[in-house]
């Protein structure tokens, strides 16, 4: 009876003293408060908002010109936003038009909105000509999202009691730790807008891993019955959303920056050369004379700061200036011009304001330089007074004893940045070699070329350069003014030094391996891009 009446004692003292604690503590249930945190809005930025940045910034210095994007909505593919309840979200649209719209440098995002569009037009508007329509539509989804990749639980468990030793007294002690990876995989694709048809190797495909962990502790003490415990709980989630939203930048640099032919690579940390921009870098490179090879080579080396002028020619401060840069970065090969130099060239341009500035300089001399060469092609007077040959244009002038040659465009009239096809065929076997001249007189090889390496062709079929499966495409470049196609076949190879042109793209007469030789030729006009509207009435 005495041990009872002391627990129930004890117990009081214990009650009251727990109530007098939290009464000095303030802790009065009528006087119950919460501070709540208040924060100011801040402008959302990712490791990928500078990248996104630089990339207009080096379409504009490397002078890729304008690129008009359309995007489709572009939504979870995978069926799992409504499950998870928003944990991934539906339609990441909105986030795809703010990376186009934040690329700038001639980057221009176009709306998809039919539906704007068709009640526009119901208003009876018509002031459609000055609408830009897309040259490319970015289309895509969500592809992947595994939420259980990897599941942890690691747990901890503490109890014991004093009671053995006459103390009323325990303790409880508890730790658990959950841990989760899941996967997010994004897919883009290029459309070509003309032809509603993807473009080859145009795609970027990338995955993010995002992590989730749960923690838990529980602390608890008993004295005389009476128990007093302490409890935390704790869970961290990588923002899915964030997650995609990095997704999207990353997606959206690589897929523009691959059609543009620039080295985006360089504005991705630890990310390798693109394999697709360097193929179609080395195709421009082969698929150039030797003369616009020297330009581009000089244009480049100006971008560096390099004291050169255009001239196409390898003059004594072009030589200087190369073999500085070779010095510089490494490059060890030997000939003055090389795939290697034009490779160095290309992807250690610098990205900053001086360089952009230099772009617009270079413009302006590459355009004199054009200008100057145009006219001294006008002004030579054996131009005018040269004979044009049996056969330059198309199917004129054949000899039936060596077989026909035929050459035709598939367009007489483009403008600067189209596509354009170029077909022939042969009534005989023959070597085969077709050259484009521009209105600048310089000359470039189309036949053969890194993807049709091989001339010799054999009649009964239609050639087409580029190849319907080609990764590349042939497009209509400065200066505007007419494009003439040179086709030559003989039953010998014939190389690109023995093309028997005149400065203006013409055949010379009176060659002597004429007699073991066919000629043909095509010719197409190359309007400005501010011509647009009038090419397509």
């Amino acid at each position: 009876m005495k041990v009872s009446t002391n627990l129930r004692l004890t117990s009081l003292i214990l009650g009251a003293f727990i109530a007098a604690l939290i009464s000095g503590c303030g802790l009065s249930p009528q006087d119950v408060d919460l501070d709540l945190n208040q924060t100011l809005p801040e402008v959302n930025s990712t490791v990928f908002s500078q990248a996104i940045a630089d990339l207009g910034k080096a379409n504009v210095i490397y002078g890729r010109g304008p690129l008009r994007v359309m995007s489709k909505p572009v939504r979870d593919n995978t069926g799992t936003s409504l499950p998870t309840q928003g944990e991934i979200p539906q339609d990441i649209s909105e986030m795809v038009k703010s990376a186009l719209n934040a690329i700038g440098g001639e980057i221009l995002y176009v709306p998809f909105d039919p539906e704007f569009m068709i009640s526009t037009a119901q208003t009876g508007y018509t002031q459609w000509g000055d609408k830009y329509l897309p040259n490319v539509v970015l289309v895509g989804g969500l592809t992947e999202f595994d939420r259980g990749l990897v599941t942890k639980e690691e747990g901890a468990d503490v109890s014991g009691s004093a009671e053995d030793l006459g103390v009323p007294m325990g303790l409880d002690f508890s730790d658990i730790r959950k841990s989760s990876l899941a996967r997010i995989t994004l897919d883009f694709n290029l459309v070509d807008f003309k032809t509603f048809t993807g473009i080859p190797f145009m795609q970027a495909v990338n995955s993010i891993r995002v992590h989730k962990g749960v923690g838990k502790d529980e602390l608890g003490f008993t004295v005389y019955g009476q128990t007093l415990g302490l409890r935390g709980n704790i869970k961290k989630i990588q923002g899915r959303h964030a997650a995609i939203r990095l997704l999207v930048q990353l997606s959206i640099i690589q897929i523009v920056g691959k059609y543009q032919k620039l080295p985006y690579w360089r504005l991705i940390p630890n990310s390798q050369p693109d394999r697709v921009v360097l193929d179609q870098i080395r195709e421009d490179y082969y698929r150039m004379g030797p003369t616009e090879r020297i330009v581009k080579i000089q244009e480049y080396l100006y971008l560096y700061g390099k004291p050169v002028k255009i001239t196409g020619r390898l003059d004594a401060a072009t030589m200087q200036a190369i073999e500085a840069f070779k010095t510089e970065y490494g490059v060890t090969q030997t000939e003055p011009v090389s795939e290697a130099l034009y490779l160095a060239l290309f992807e250690n341009v610098p990205l900053d304001v001086i360089a952009k500035v230099r772009r617009q300089q270079v413009n302006t001399m590459l355009a004199q330089y054009r200008q100057q060469a145009n006219s001294t092609v006008a002004q030579t007077p054996v131009v005018q007074q040269t004979p044009k040959p049996a056969a330059p244009k198309k199917d004129a002038g054949q000899q039936p004893t060596l077989g026909e040659l035929k050459v035709w465009t598939d367009k007489e009239q483009v403008v600067i940045g189209d596509e354009v096809a170029v077909f022939f065929k042969v009534s005989k076997p023959m070597f085969v070699r077709i050259v484009t001249v521009n209105a600048a007189g310089q000359v470039a090889t189309l036949f053969p070329n890194p993807h049709q390496n091989d001339n010799y062709v054999l009649p009964g079929k239609t050639y087409r350069i580029p190849p319907s499966n080609a990764p590349f495409k042939l497009t209509a470049g400065a200066p505007a003014g007419v494009d003439k196609i040179r086709a030559v076949a003989s039953p010998k190879p014939v190389t690109a030094e023995d093309l028997p042109l005149t400065s203006d793209g013409e055949f010379k007469p009176g060659n002597p391996k004429d007699a073991q030789r066919v000629y043909a030729g095509d010719e197409f006009q190359v309007l400005p891009q501010n011509q647009q509207n009038a090419a397509a009435q």
